[in-house]
């Protein structure tokens, strides 16, 4: 059985690397809580003040420095949800499966497994395969011809790796992911049906990698479709054929990144928003939710809409298109006043 973690306020102010301890630094700490939560040994985190109000009695909380006056046990930290993160961590349950194979797994006679990865019930591992130490395979999952898997990775059930795919260290993949399917290449207009073209490249991950539950990555024409080191992708997102992505990138739930788009480093996609085929998006920019960039993005930028621009513009434009009602009556109304004196001319000729 797993055993439950515990510390101290005084070492989870080390865990978290700033910050100082209010009250009792030696106060035992087992878990975390909501700040509605009632346990006096689990810890809680407010970075909006209007949770304060939530907080019970005695419950010990980590905040910004100032924010609460009484005696109560705390940690006064300059960015409280960073440090909560922290702290989550620290609590988060790491267990993994013992290493072997399940004896229902298929393994091709020429992949390599390392002794100490797990490949669990019902998964394929083809031929030519690499799977390295500490990676895990839950149940159900392919890896297809010349897949590699790096050091430490964990597959949740039923993920799908197309043949030729490269996964590196130390990254998460969440159940029913595809990657490596065939890009969309097809050239219409060519007789009664759409041609296809052969999609013959791969899709290589890069280390620290967390891709979302149904996301798919599809492979390259030619060469490689790139996610660079630390991206994060979340729950049905959509990458391209040789779209390249570059490193700490966040992609946000059904976001789509066409065909050989760029994502330079740093880049956010909010929730539903695109990125059309060709695209570069630069470093650091952000494209805020059902955002649609149809050309270049600059660095830094935060652009919205469709097509997507400066994110002020574009607030200035809804904000006037909310008073469209207004400018179409005062129109009228000055089209009527026109017509009357238009009227009053002519009956003094």
């Amino acid at each position: 059985m797993m055993q439950k973690r515990s510390t101290t306020l005084g070492r989870l102010v080390g865990l978290i690397g700033s910050g100082k301890v209010v009250g009792n630094p030696d106060r035992r700490i087992c878990g975390v809580q909501l700040p509605n939560g009632s346990s006096p040994d689990m810890v809680t985190a407010v970075w909006e003040k209007r949770a304060l109000r939530d907080l019970a009695q005695g419950v010990p909380v980590i905040c910004l420095p100032g924010w609460i006056e009484d005696d109560r046990d705390r940690i006064e930290v300059e960015d409280p949800q960073y440090a909560f993160a922290r702290v989550l961590a620290f609590f988060e349950a790491k267990e993994r499966p013992e290493p072997g194979v399940h004896p229902t797994a298929l393994i091709a006679e020429s992949a390599e497994i390392s002794p100490e990865a797990h490949i669990g019930p019902f998964c394929v591992v083809d031929e030519l395969c690499r799977i390295k130490p500490g990676v895990v395979l839950e149940a159900g999952v392919f890896a297809g011809k010349d897949v590699e898997i790096g050091r430490g990775t964990y597959v949740e059930p039923g993920v799908v790796l197309y043949h030729g795919t490269r996964v590196g260290e130390d990254c998460l993949i969440h159940a029913r992911a595809v990657i490596g399917c065939d890009g969309f290449g097809f050239l219409p207009g060519r007789g009664d049906e759409p041609v296809k073209v052969p999609q013959l490249g791969i899709v290589r991950i890069g280390d620290r990698v967390e891709i979302g539950a149904g996301s798919t990555i599809d492979r390259a024409t030619m060469g490689e479709t790139v996610i660079d080191d630390g991206t994060v992708i979340d729950d049905q997102v959509h990458v391209g054929h040789n779209a390249k992505i570059g490193k700490g990138c966040i992609l946000v739930a059904m976001t789509g990144i066409a065909g050989s788009a760029t994502l330079e480093d740093g880049v956010i996609m909010a929730a539903r928003s695109g990125v059309a085929d060709h695209v570069k998006v630069g470093r650091k920019a952000t494209v805020a939710a059902c955002g649609g960039a149809t050309r270049d993005i600059p660095p830094n930028a935060v652009v919205s809409g469709f097509p997507a621009r400066d994110h002020s513009l574009e607030m200035k434009k809804q904000a006037l298109l909310g008073r469209l009602p207004e400018f179409a009556k005062k129109i009228r109304d000055l089209e009527k006043r026109i017509a009357e004196l238009e009227k009053k001319a002519g009956d003094n000729r």
